[in-house]
């Protein structure tokens, strides 16, 4: 390990010891040193009691995660983490406003029970309005999910989602997180999952958004930058998306009036 990290042989499959190795080279390229306190193996050993910790020499480490360049994360908490590579391999993120429509939510549903029926993923961020729609209309049509979470998997987000958060797993779905067990959802932690959720799936379908409705604006924004199809229902009289209309203006999405 060039004198960086001295690791015995029987420690080289842990989970702690795999990190370790591959955090070598971001720890040299550091300069602010950050990378350089960080002690993980305990954290790890604790944390995995209660979910997994996939990093991108795994087997089951999302490919299409390759496609955010040095921004790809150093690893994923998860639960059901051996079912990523089949939900990511066909992934789509039905997302849009927390304080959602009824007429919205109608639409989520409809959308999401045909992204599900159609043999896709449904993906979303489990939050309140849109995404925990599409998470229950998938789950509704009998098909497994993929849920990011702003937060440690140690609880739901938000908490009032806890039974929700624990079926998708239970029923050959995944949670994942980029935050260990503890930490709190925050703006910044909205945010980059936002990006994680847009990196993860093939294609998001932006079902109604505002312009200041930061997390799924901020997908939107990824997906178009990543070069993923960013698909958006026409706004109407009941909905409100001007996001989404903006979008739409600007040719960074399609036209996408019915779930069929």
């Amino acid at each position: 390990m060039h004198g960086t990290v001295q690791l015995r042989h029987t420690e080289r499959g842990t989970p702690a010891a795999r990190f370790t190795v591959m955090q070598v080279p971001r720890v040299r390229h550091d300069n602010s040193g950050r990378l350089a306190q960080y002690k993980p193996a305990e954290e790890l050993d604790n944390a995995q009691l209660s979910c997994q910790f996939v990093i991108p020499s795994d087997e089951v480490w999302p490919a299409a995660l390759a496609d955010l360049g040095p921004d790809c994360p150093l690893g994923l908490w998860a639960r059901g983490g051996d079912q990523l590579p089949q939900l990511t391999a066909s992934a789509v993120a039905v997302t849009g406003n927390r304080n959602a429509t009824e007429q919205a939510i109608t639409r989520a549903r409809a959308f999401a029970t045909a992204v599900a029926e159609a043999g896709h993923t449904v993906t979303a961020i489990l939050a309140y309005g849109v995404d925990s729609a599409a998470h229950r209309a998938a789950a509704l049509a009998g098909r497994a999910t993929l849920a990011v979470l702003p937060r440690g998997l140690d609880r739901a987000h938000l908490h009032d989602h806890a039974q929700l958060l624990s079926t998708v797993p239970a029923t050959g779905g995944a949670v994942v997180s980029l935050y260990r067990p503890g930490t709190e959802a925050s703006g910044a932690t909205l945010r980059a999952s936002a990006t994680l959720l847009a990196a993860l799936v093939r294609t998001v379908i932006l079902i109604e958004a505002l312009d200041h409705t930061e997390a799924a604006m901020h997908t939107a924004e990824v997906a178009a930058d990543l070069n993923r199809p960013l698909l958006a229902p026409p706004a109407t009289q009941d909905i409100r998306a001007d996001g989404s209309a903006r979008l739409l203006a600007e040719q960074r999405a399609i036209l996408c009036p019915d779930p069929a």
